[in-house]
Order: structure tokens, then C-alpha cells, then sequence
């Protein structure tokens, strides 16, 4: 049965069916916008989303390319980049960190070499490791060893004294007799006149003046056993009483020889200084008075002194730690005590030592200008020289004195030298006006090479390990992980 389409639609019906392209593009026109909403959202939703990943992208790109990175650079200041380090910039750095490693290795077996220029006093059975019967031995062949090493060292270097009163009042009674009997042609003095004797007085004064001068000749310049400290038998006689003070001489004989390089490298520096000229007369370096060498420094943190507080301390008995405290305790004793004693009348049994020169060297300017202070890898021990030098090449002098084994002058103070009052003791300066001279001079020790000649507690007191205690402690930490 035909549906009935009511009459209101039949004139609609019929119009569609005569504009039929009519009725398609009204349809169109209505749905396709509705249509296009949908789609347009779906699609607006999809171009947001990457959108927004985009811009996340590009703002981390963005940041990237805005970013510094700092790379350490051992030894030397950090170097500051700005952007992201690609693969090319960490494979050059990788080759920058290897060049520098290997800079340094060379550099320090250098130094290693120029610092270990030293040689014990004693052979190592000797000393450090000999024998606890042989004690006394040890320490009165030790003191003689060193007074022969102070005698050639400035025998060496050219370094000698005025000639005695003694032989000068010899040699001018000779001059004096020959001179009134062969120029005046007198019997003795008390035959001369008034002006004879005057004539007399010129001639020895010059004669006197002429025995300086050919002695001066002869030198490189003036200094004695008396400019350094150094010990007699009498003075090293109590030194070992009873067998638990064998630390404390260890330490004590260990010093006398660290403080014998310290002063032989100061002399060898002026040697040096001197070498260009022919005697005192036109040297640099006119007169060592002394050389002081200060007790070591604390390796912990500075104080508020700096270099005038080690300066003023005094040297303690044993010449390595500070002065005992207050309440009696002995802190160098201490640390001997913790150390495993060696068996009465044997010789002791030292590791190699265990030190690291990788490990990064302190530094405290609040004690000197170099902040260069006592640590892991090395020992710093201040000198203070007094000297008598030209006053206008006194620059040449502290150049010679850096040019020695890692030698920094740190302090200098400066005094007026009467050079006529210096001539009537035999010491002639030249023409050249002098100046006598303080300097603190900062020397350096390496442990890689100080530390194998050091005696146990010296080690001990320094916090240096041997093999042999490093060993134990990890055998100790095994157990303990068990």
C-alpha cells in the first residue's frame, strides 16, 4: 500500500524533484559545515598536540644552545663553554685531559730528579736501620759524618775565612824587620825617627791590607763551619739514654741531616751566583753569616701568624714536632707508641713508603705569599740566610737562589754593611757598595724520595704510611667485612 504524502509536502516533493541539483547543493550547504566542525576539531586536536611537542623540543634546543658547561681542566682553571658539548667537543677534551696527564708525569719525574739530588750522611744499614746495640755507634758516626760533609761542602764551593791574626802578626813582624833593616837601614825600631815610624805604620798597614787581599784572592766568598747548626759529640751524647728514646734520636739525627740539605743547596745557589766572578772582591755574594733552619711547619691549617709565628717558635729537642704541650703529653711519643716496637738490639723492618702525588697539593696564603705549605706530597722547610752581598746585585742573587732545587725567597730585610769596619776584620768587600741581608727562603721536599730515607717514627709523625701498615689495614678491613 503507497504511503500518502500529505498535501503540504506535495508541491515541496514535487519542486525537489524538478531542482534536484537544487536540493543536493541545500544539503551539502547544511551538512558539510557541521561535518567540517567535527573533522575540524579532531584535526585541530592532533596539531596542537605535535604543535606543542614542537615548541617543547625546540624551547629544550633552545636551552641547550643558551647553556655554559664548565670543564675542570687539572691544575689549572676551569674552562667555560657555552652550548651543548656535541661528540666532537668531548672527544677533544678527552685528548686535552690526556695531553695534561702526560704533562704532568714528564714535569714531575723532572722535578723528582732535580729534587733528589741528595744522598744520605750514613748508608741506609747504617742509618736509619741498624742496629739497636750499635746506637751510640750510630749517633757519634753520624755527627762526624755531617761536620765533614759542612767542610767539604764549603770547601767546594770556594768559601773560606780571613787569614788568623796569628799568622798575620807573623807575617807583619817579618815585613817590619825587613823594611827597617833593608829600606831604612836601621838596627830595630827604637832607632827610628818620629817621621820613620810614621813611614813604618803606612808600609804594615798596607801590608796588613795586602795578606786580606791575597787570601780574598782566593775565595769565592767568606763563610766558616760557624754559619750553619751544627752538632758535637758532646751535644748528641744524651741523646739516647734509655732504649725507648731511640724515636726521638731517629727524628732528631734525620733533622741534622734534612737541615745539612737545606744548607747545602742555599750554598750551592750562591756558588752559582758567584761563578762569573774571580774572587770576593767582585762576586755578588761577599759574606755568609748564617743559616738558620726553622722547625717544620704544621701541614694542618694556617694560622692567623702566618710565617712570623713559625719563625719565632723555637726548635723543639727533638727538631720535628712542636713543643710538648702543657699537661706533659708527648704527641711524637704517642705516635711512636702505636707503631709495632722492634724486637731489643734488631734492626727495624720499614715498608715502602705509600705516597700519592696525584692528589692535589694544598694551599694556605695566609702563611706566605706561595701558599705552598706541608702535605701529602711534599715538605716545605724555611731557611732564614743572613749574608753580606752587593747591594745592586742582589737580584742576580735571588734568581740563583730560585734556580736551586725549588728554592722561593719569601721575606727579605734589609741592613746597612760598614765595609771599612768589616776590612779591619780581615774581610774585604770591594769597591761596590754592600748590604747585609735576611732572607726566609722557602725550600721544597718531594716524599716520593725524602720519605724512603726517613726512619719509622719520623714517618709516623709525618702521617706517612708503609707498605707493610697499609697492607694490615686492608687485612683488617677484610675481616672486619666478613
Amino acid at each position: 500500500m503507497a504511503v500518502q504524502v500529505p498535501k503540504q509536502l506535495e508541491s515541496v516533493v514535487g519542486w525537489a524533484k524538478s531542482n534536484t541539483l537544487a536540493v543536493v547543493f541545500i544539503a551539502m550547504v547544511v551538512v558539510v559545515p557541521v561535518a567540517a566542525y567535527f573533522v575540524a576539531g579532531m584535526f585541530g586536536s592532533g596539531v596542537k598536540t605535535e604543535a606543542e611537542a614542537r615548541a617543547k623540543t625546540y624551547a629544550e634546543i633552545a636551552s641547550a644552545a643558551n647553556a655554559t658547561v664548565s670543564l675542570a681542566l687539572p691544575g689549572g682553571e676551569s674552562v667555560t663553554l657555552e652550548g651543548f658539548p656535541n661528540d666532537e667537543i668531548v672527544a677533544q677534551y678527552g685528548v686535552i685531559i690526556e695531553g695534561i696527564s702526560k704533562d704532568a708525569k714528564s714535569v714531575y719525574t723532572k722535578a723528582l730528579e732535580r729534587n733528589k739530588r741528595h744522598r744520605p750522611l750514613l748508608s741506609e744499614s747504617s742509618f736509619p736501620l741498624y742496629d739497636g746495640r750499635r746506637a751510640t755507634t750510630v749517633r757519634f758516626d753520624f755527627v762526624k759524618a755531617l761536620q765533614a760533609a759542612y767542610t767539604k761542602l764549603l770547601a767546594d764551593a770556594r768559601a773560606g775565612m780571613p787569614p788568623v791574626d796569628t799568622d798575620v802578626a807573623k807575617s807583619l813582624d817579618s815585613a817590619e824587620k825587613r823594611f827597617i833593616q833593608g829600606d831604612l837601614k836601621k838596627e830595630s825600631r827604637e832607632k827610628l825617627t818620629a817621621d820613620e815610624l810614621k813611614g813604618l805604620d803606612t808600609f804594615l798597614s798596607k801590608a796588613r791590607i795586602g795578606e786580606y787581599a791575597e787570601k780574598a784572592k782566593s775565595l769565592s766568598f767568606y763563610a766558616s763551619d760557624s754559619a750553619f747548626d751544627i752538632p758535637t759529640e758532646a751535644s748528641v751524647r744524651s741523646l739516647y739514654a734509655k732504649e725507648t728514646d731511640r724515636d726521638k734520636q731517629d727524628a732528631a739525627l734525620f733533622d741534622m741531616q734534612w737541615k745539612f740539605w737545606v744548607a747545602s743547596d742555599v750554598v750551592k745557589a750562591f756558588e752559582s751566583a758567584n761563578s762569573g766572578a774571580p774572587s770576593v772582591l767582585q762576586a755578588p755574594i761577599k759574606r755568609l753569616v748564617s743559616i738558620t733552619v726553622l722547625p717544620m711547619e704544621k701541614a694542618s691549617a694556617s694560622s692567623a701568624g702566618g710565617e712570623a709565628t713559625a719563625m719565632g717558635g723555637e726548635a723543639p729537642a727533638d727538631g720535628m714536632t712542636e713543643a710538648p704541650p702543657a699537661d706533659g703529653s708527648d704527641p711524637a711519643a704517642a705516635a711512636a707508641a702505636a707503631a709495632a716496637p722492634a724486637a731489643a738490639g734488631a734492626a727495624p723492618v720499614l715498608g715502602k713508603p705509600q705516597i700519592d702525588a696525584k692528589q692535589d697539593a694544598a694551599r694556605d696564603f695566609a702563611k706566605r705569599f706561595t701558599g705552598r705549605v706541608s702535605n701529602a706530597v711534599y715538605d716545605v722547610r724555611l731557611a732564614d740566610v743572613v749574608f753580606v752581598a752587593d747591594t745592586a746585585q742582589l737580584p742576580a742573587v735571588f734568581d740563583a737562589l730560585a734556580r736551586q732545587n725549588f728554592m722561593t725567597v719569601t721575606n727579605v730585610r734589609l741592613s746597612s754593611a760598614d765595609a771599612f769596619a768589616a776590612a779591619r776584620d780581615g774581610y774585604l768587600y770591594g769597591p761596590a757598595p754592600v748590604s747585609q741581608v735576611t732572607a726566609t727562603v722557602e725550600t721544597i721536599w718531594l716524599r716520593d724520595w725524602t720519605a724512603e730515607l726517613m726512619p719509622g717514627s719520623v714517618r709516623t709523625a709525618l702521617g706517612i704510611t708503609s707498605q707493610s701498615e697499609s697492607a694490615a689495614a686492608s687485612e683488617g678491613e677484610s675481616a672486619q667485612g666478613m
